[in-house]
């Protein structure tokens, strides 16, 4: 399962381009982990209609970002990409 971080700051062309990731650590309360787990549950099961119907699939929940002025804002997607025939 391929994880992947967009980066919180555009480089120096004004760009925000995926990183795929090996590990990732979540700093989070109990609440913030739960939020989290409750949105994987969830969107499993929608996820799994998508896959038998053989369409794509986006869902997003957003996160607490403690950062002041982020130029993105803190989010968790979950994605089915369909190839085009």
């Amino acid at each position: 399962m391929p994880i992947t971080r967009w980066p919180l700051n555009a480089d120096s062309d004004g760009c925000i381009l995926p990183v795929n990731l090996a590990d990732v650590d979540f700093h989070g309360t109990p609440q913030e982990l739960r939020k989290i787990a409750e949105f994987l549950l969830g969107v499993a099961d929608k996820l799994d209609v998508a896959t038998q119907n053989d369409v794509a699939f986006n869902a997003g929940i957003d996160l607490e970002n403690s950062i002041p002025h982020p130029e993105v804002r803190l989010r968790m997607n979950v994605v089915r990409h369909v190839k085009k025939s």
